[in-house]
C-alpha cells in the first residue's frame, strides 16, 4: 500500500508531539520555571499589545473627530489623537489617585491611632465579663477551656492581626512601585503599536496569506475582526456601565448623607470596570472608610451598594454593555481570576472579552457540526 508523504508528516509530527509531552510530564518543575520565566520576559510587551488594543476605542474616535473638523495631515492625526488619548487616560487615573488615595491614607492613620484604644476595650470587655459572669469561667474550666487564656488570645490575634494587615499593605505599595518599570516599558511598546496599527495589520494578512492556505487565511482575519468587534464592545461597555454605577453611588450616598461620598463613588466607579472582583474590593474598601466614622453607616453603605448592583446586574448592564460579551457568569469568574493571576489587573480586564471570543467561536463551531449532522439543539 503507498504511503502519502503527507501522511508520514503527521505521523512523524504526532510521534515528536507525544515524545515532547512525555518528556514535560517527567519534568513539570523544569517546564514551569521555563515557562515563568518566558511570561516574564514577555509580560511588558503582552501588557503593551493589551494597553494598545484598549487605548484604540477612545483613539479611533478622537481621529473622526479631528479628521472631519481640523485639516492635519495623517500623521498628524495620528500623533494628536494619542496626545489626546493618553493624556486623558493620565488625568482620570490621576483625579482617581488624588481623590482615594489620601482618604484612605488618612483612614489608616486613623485606625492605627485607634488600634490601643480599641485594644484595651476588648481585654476590660473581656475582664468585666469574667467579674460578671463568673459561671462562665466555671463552664469553660469544665469543657477544659480558660477564659483568661482566650480572652489574651483574642487581645494576641488582634495586635498582630492588625499589624499584619499594616506589613501586608506596605508589602503591597511595593510591588506596585516595582511594576513601574514594566508598565513603562509596556506603554512605550504601546505606542509603537498604535502609531504604526496599519502596517502592522498589512503585515500580519501578508503572513497569512503566505504560509496559510486562503480558506483558513481567510477564517483567521474573520476571528481577528470577532476578536476587535467583541473587545471594542465590552471596553466601551464597561466604561460607560462604570460611570453610570458610579454617578448612582454618588447619589445614593448624597440622598442618605454617608460621608466620603465623592472619594468613594469615584472608587467605585473605577472598580467597577473589574468584572466580580472589582466592585467587592470597592465596596470593602468604601465600608473600611466609612466604619473610621460610623459603624452603623458603614452597614448602611454595604446595604446600599448590594441594593445598586443588584439593579445594576438586571437592569443597566445588560443594556448598556449588551451582548458584546455574551459570557455565562461562572466563565467570566474563570476568566478574571485566570487573568488576574497571569497578569494582574490588565489580566482581569482582557481575559474577560478573550474567553468570550473563544466562547463565540466554539459555539460557533458547535451548531456548525450540529447541522452538518442534521440534530436539533437540545
Amino acid at each position: 500500500m503507498e504511503i502519502k508523504i503527507k501522511n508520514l508528516k503527521f505521523f512523524f509530527a504526532g510521534c515528536v508531539g507525544l515524545i515532547l509531552l512525555a518528556w514535560g510530564l517527567n519534568h513539570m518543575a523544569l517546564v514551569g520555571g521555563f515557562m515563568e520565566n518566558i511570561l516574564g520576559i514577555l509580560s511588558p510587551f503582552l501588557m503593551g499589545a493589551a494597553i494598545a488594543f484598549i487605548m484604540n476605542v477612545p483613539l479611533r474616535g478622537i481621529e473622526r473627530v479631528l479628521k472631519k473638523h481640523t485639516r492635519l495631515k495623517k500623521n498628524a492625526v495620528r500623533i494628536c489623537s494619542m496626545i489626546l488619548t493618553y493624556l486623558g487616560v493620565a488625568l482620570i487615573l490621576w483625579f482617581v489617585v488624588m481623590t482615594v488615595i489620601p482618604e484612605l491614607i488618612n483612614t489608616f492613620v486613623q485606625i492605627n491611632q485607634k488600634i490601643p484604644d480599641f485594644i484595651a476595650q476588648v481585654e476590660e470587655w473581656g475582664t468585666g465579663i469574667i467579674e460578671k459572669y463568673p459561671e462562665i469561667t466555671d463552664d469553660l474550666s469544665e469543657l477544659g477551656g480558660n477564659w483568661t487564656e482566650i480572652n489574651d488570645t483574642v487581645v494576641n490575634f488582634l495586635k498582630n492581626g492588625i499589624t499584619g494587615l499594616l506589613t501586608s499593605t506596605v508589602g503591597v505599595a511595593s510591588s506596585l512601585i516595582s511594576a513601574v518599570a514594566t508598565l513603562v516599558i509596556a506603554v512605550i511598546f504601546s505606542l509603537y503599536i498604535l502609531f504604526q496599527k496599519e502596517k502592522l495589520g498589512r503585515q500580519v494578512k501578508k503572513i497569512l496569506y503566505a504560509y496559510l492556505p486562503l480558506a483558513r487565511a481567510e477564517r483567521c482575519l474573520e476571528v481577528m475582526q470577532i476578536t476587535s468587534r467583541i473587545f471594542s464592545g465590552f471596553i466601551a461597555g464597561q466604561c460607560t456601565e462604570a460611570v453610570v454605577f458610579g454617578c448612582l453611588c454618588f447619589v445614593g450616598m448624597t440622598l442618605f448623607r454617608f460621608p466620603y461620598a465623592v472619594s468613594i463613588s469615584v472608587l467605585i466607579g473605577f472598580t467597577t470596570l473589574i468584572p466580580i472582583f472589582g466592585a467587592i474590593f470597592g465596596t470593602v474598601v468604601g465600608a473600611l472608610l466609612i466604619l473610621v466614622t460610623s459603624p452603623i453607616k458603614a452597614v448602611g453603605f454595604v446595604i446600599m451598594i448590594l441594593i445598586l448592583q443588584q439593579i445594576d446586574g438586571n437592569l443597566i448592564y445588560p443594556r448598556i454593555v449588551g451582548n458584546s460579551v455574551g459570557l455565562p457568569g461562572i466563565w467570566v469568574m474563570v476568566a478574571v481570576t485566570v487573568g488576574g493571576s497571569l497578569m494582574g489587573v490588565f489580566g482581569m480586564l482582557v481575559f474577560v472579552p478573550l474567553a468570550s471570543v473563544c466562547y463565540c467561536l466554539l459555539r460557533e463551531n458547535v451548531n456548525k457540526r450540529l447541522r452538518k449532522r442534521d440534530i436539533q439543539a437540545l
